[in-house]
């Protein structure tokens, strides 16, 4: 089934349910490994965070991308000293400056306190606000991808620490070679790779990043001559091949998203979610048509959802399919699932078919968030 045009959004009344807020968390220690974590900000004030804390938002909806950009998503929250009730952004009084950074597969968005500027004072009280869009037109607030609206603003107090531990540092984007990222473990085991010789860091067998989920995730239908809509991502056995993944998916338009008008024309921020959605959009996982076909197929369930709220996560996927995935979702998994896009507990992923994670996105995303750049998985990373 061909696309087709998802119609003018002026014309498309908004008729799914508002937009829910299930969480916010904030940092409020080091692992051992010295990284962030993330804990749930009590409702009664009681939670004290870092001064270096982020603050992650997870939503029971897909955002509307734009809504959470980096030029305006800083304006759906406002975090201040000021302890005064606000309903707006230009209401927020000395607001600390933040940068959001949207992960469409968890539905969260992460606000980081951007390097420069004034940031979180130890010691001090700070009020934290999610705003609702302040009416129809404005860009700003947080919205669904079908523009239903956040159901109300939501205001929490938190405190922050006196003091940090010694190795806090500010915290920044994920960063790495998560196209061809290894599993450590796999690596130092002989067998893995070489027999009994020491392990190779280049072992391809080991390779858990992007390249591994695109290939085997997405190879049954997309993969050479017959490759389904002329998306080919048969990167070989090596992960060495990259011209059918930079040639049909990197920055070109999915076909299922639309046909006519500007169809061959990728859009960053159309006026109606979906149109010309690229399948792969560099910086931008949000606007990436690939990871939304993936979630709408069953390898995107979650094992750790209770069932009310697994059947609310259905209704959504369908809702999104219905949306502007007008052609065949993704098949059901095979026997032995390739990936699950949500494991129990993505700190630990407990085997190797789980997408893994890296501090606050899914490696995909990870991936996409930064540039979406493949290289040869058999040569090694070069020196940074």
């Amino acid at each position: 089934m061909a696309g087709c045009d998802v119609g003018e959004a002026t014309l498309q009344p908004i008729d799914a349910p508002p937009v829910q807020l299930i969480e916010a968390r904030a940092t409020t220690s080091l692992d051992q490994n010295y990284q962030p974590v993330r804990t749930a900000l009590d409702p009664a004030g009681t939670t004290e965070v870092l001064s270096t804390a982020s603050f992650v938002l997870k939503f029971d909806r897909f955002l509307l991308p734009s809504s959470v950009s980096a030029t305006v998503g800083a304006e759906s929250v406002c975090v201040s000293g000021d302890l005064a009730t606000v309903q707006t952004y230009a209401d927020c009084v000395n607001p600390i400056a933040l940068a959001p950074t949207y992960n469409p597969v968890q539905r969260e968005v992460i606000f980081r306190q951007i390097e420069g500027m004034p940031g979180l004072v130890p010691g001090t009280r700070y009020a934290l606000t999610v705003f609702k869009p302040a009416d129809e037109a404005a860009p700003s607030g947080i919205r669904a991808f079908d523009g239903a609206p956040l159901d109300g603003n939501t205001r929490i107090e938190f405190s922050v620490a006196a003091t940090n531990p010694p190795q806090a540092m500010p915290e920044r984007p994920p960063s790495g070679d998560f196209f061809c990222q290894r599993d450590l473990e796999c690596v130092m085991r002989t067998d893995a790779c070489q027999g009994d010789a020491p392990a190779d860091p280049t072992c391809i067998a080991c390779v858990r990043g992007a390249a591994y989920h695109l290939f085997y995730g997405c190879f049954g239908c997309h993969n050479g001559a017959s490759a389904a809509a002329g998306l080919d991502l048969n990167l070989g056995t090596a992960f060495n091949q990259l011209d059918p993944l930079l040639e049909t998916a990197i920055g070109r338009t999915a076909h299922q998203t639309q046909m006519g008008e500007k169809a061959h024309v990728g859009e960053a921020s159309p006026a109606r979610f979906g149109r010309a959605m690229p399948l792969i959009d560099p910086g931008n996982p949000g606007n990436s048509y690939l990871l939304y076909k993936i979630l709408i197929g069953q390898i995107a369930v979650d094992p750790s959802l209770p069932a009310d709220a697994a059947e609310k996560l259905r209704q959504e996927n369908e809702r999104l399919q219905a949306a502007f995935v007008v052609g065949m979702p993704m098949p059901p998994p095979p026997s032995n699932p390739i990936f699950w896009f949500h494991p129990q507990d993505p700190q630990t992923p407990d085997d190797q078919y789980t997408t893994p994670y890296v501090d606050g996105m899914d490696i995909l995303s990870a991936w996409i968030l930064n540039g979406a750049a493949p290289r040869d998985c058999s040569a090694p990373a070069a020196s940074p």
